[in-house]
């Protein structure tokens, strides 16, 4: 990672908000802009300078991993250290991500810094984090690989008889042999009617004959992840799911081609949601048609109706549009997309088309 050309871009922010410094508490942003992997540590992020605190149990790894920054090991309570550093570096006006430090911290933090101003900031790291370069992309690309390749693996082995918890167990650690640091969330296994719940939860419902599974997995590589659905059918496709299936993935193809530098995020989303509503599925796809995908598997930018921005070169997202009907079932059908200068590249080739869909 680059990160020293990330941290002079952050402390130019940092400038133009009229700030002297930033605490970031939030770790994939600390992870960004440092390289740092552990799961305890802050950064204060100054015009000039950059350290990172951390205790005792990751010293070694800060310093092997954050070349170029100061690490500092916190010894006592991290508000204590924190503000001896502000102090220490006659810091005045300190940003903080809001969304990132609870009220309490807040609270203690404004308290302890008496006459210093402490002000919220929203999205200054996030917002950098949305376009991705050569490497990124590139890890990216290797997350999907493997969740694909497991998947692949899973589908040969796929019968009546398993429950939504071992089809689930078996991806995870299928996904883990390929290369995995782990699975990118929890893997979602939804049989037949269960289908209809978006986010269903794993349950002992074992497959059968004819039945509809549903998986939205995914993986996580150097703390890239990965993030696609597919829906395939027990030897046999009945009428109705043919219609909503070939609806859905004429939807997301229309969605996709949208995809370009330039076009509002909103856009995207009307292509597909267009096409359904059009169909008389209006009502039944309710969720937005993606979202910004990385260091996170739900970050900026998001594809929905009421998001005008416009996409960035570097971009990736997914492409996730879905028809649910309670009490039959639901299909969704997820892809990653890398945004480009003049158009798009379909990142993810798990096979989809009615053909092939049928095991």
């Amino acid at each position: 990672m680059n990160t020293s050309q990330r941290l002079q871009r952050i402390q130019e922010r940092i400038v133009r908000r009229g700030l002297d410094s930033l605490l970031v508490s939030k770790l994939p942003n600390i992870r960004y802009l440092s390289g740092f992997s552990g799961s305890e540590a802050v950064m204060l992020i100054t015009r000039e300078q950059a350290l990172l605190i951390t205790d005792f149990r990751y010293i070694e790894q800060a310093q092997e991993e954050c070349k170029g920054l100061e690490i500092v090991e916190r010894k006592g309570p991290l508000l204590r250290v924190l503000v001896s550093q502000i102090r220490q570096h006659g810091l005045r006006k300190l940003g903080f991500e809001a969304e990132a430090l609870s009220f309490d911290q807040y609270s203690q933090l404004s308290k302890a810094l008496a006459r210093r101003r402490t002000l919220p900031v929203k999205g200054l790291v996030e917002d950098m984090r949305e376009t991705k370069d050569a490497e990124e992309v590139g890890r990216i690309r290797g997350a999907i690989k493997i969740a694909e390749e497991a998947f692949k693996r899973l589908r040969r082995r796929l019968k009546s008889g398993l429950s939504e918890r071992q089809v689930a167990a078996r991806l995870d650690f299928s996904m883990q042999e390929a290369g995995a640091d782990g699975p990118a969330f929890n893997t979602i296994v939804a049989l037949g009617e269960r289908a209809s719940l978006p986010h269903a939860p794993l349950t002992d419902r074992r497959a059968r004959e004819k039945d509809s599974l549903l998986v939205d997995w995914g993986a996580r590589r150097k703390s890239y992840n990965s993030d696609l659905t597919r829906v395939v059918f027990l030897n046999k496709i009945t009428p109705q799911a043919r219609k909503i299936y070939s609806i859905v993935l004429e939807a997301q193809s229309r969605a996709i081609e949208k995809v370009r530098a330039g076009v509002g995020a909103r856009e995207v989303d009307l292509a597909a949601r267009d096409y359904i509503e059009k169909r008389g599925y209006g009502k039944n796809f309710g969720h937005g048609l993606g979202h910004g995908i990385g260091l996170e598997v739900h970050e900026g930018p998001r594809l929905n109706r009421i998001n005008r921005r416009p996409l960035r070169e570097g971009m990736v997202v997914t492409v996730e549009p879905g028809i649910y009907i309670p009490h039959w079932g639901g299909i969704r059908i997820e892809d990653m997309v890398l945004v480009k200068k003049d158009g798009f590249e379909v990142l993810s080739h798990t096979p989809k088309g009615l053909d092939e869909v049928i095991i």
